[in-house]
């Protein structure tokens, strides 16, 4: 058996929702994952094997501007991940971070960010893992907690 991360299929959807019920405490709607398969499909990524979704990530690039004019940096952010419970601490979500990023360096993008639950030690240290580093801080980002922001340098 092999995992294979590709690009979203319409027919990922129940597998990616079923995920996402089981992994977060305000689990986002169906029409969200609809939209963001057409904002950005080449960014929104499953790990699949046999047929079954094992885990998803969506990222998304922007360019960075001052005053309103843009700057041409490039920066990836991880809109969301999440790998089904039964197949955590397995790789699978490393696999799609790291598929991620080399998907945004071919859009020239420097670094990547992400937000992450201030409760959430096991997210922060995965990704402390995979080069993150805590860089701030928002305020009442989550209805009930702050989120920490981590960075990555990708160049």
């Amino acid at each position: 058996m092999r995992v294979e991360i590709r690009s979203f299929r319409e027919e990922d959807l129940e597998g990616i929702l079923r995920i996402e019920r089981l992994s977060f405490r305000d689990p986002w709607p169906r029409t969200f994952f609809s939209y963001i398969s057409r904002k950005a499909p080449d960014l929104f990524l499953v790990a699949e094997e046999e047929g079954a979704v094992l885990g998803y990530v969506i990222g998304e690039v922007r360019e960075v501007m001052l005053s309103g004019l843009p700057h041409r940096l490039k920066m990836g952010h991880i809109v969301n991940i999440a790998v089904a419970p039964e197949r955590r601490r397995s790789g699978i979500g490393s696999m799609l971070m790291l598929e991620v990023e080399r998907r945004f360096r071919e859009r020239k993008a420097t670094r990547s960010t992400l937000e992450v639950r201030e409760s959430n030690s096991a997210a922060r240290s995965f990704y402390k893992n995979l080069g993150y580093e805590e860089t701030g801080r928002v305020r009442a980002y989550y209805l009930d907690e702050d989120a920490i922001i981590m960075t990555k340098n990708l160049a």
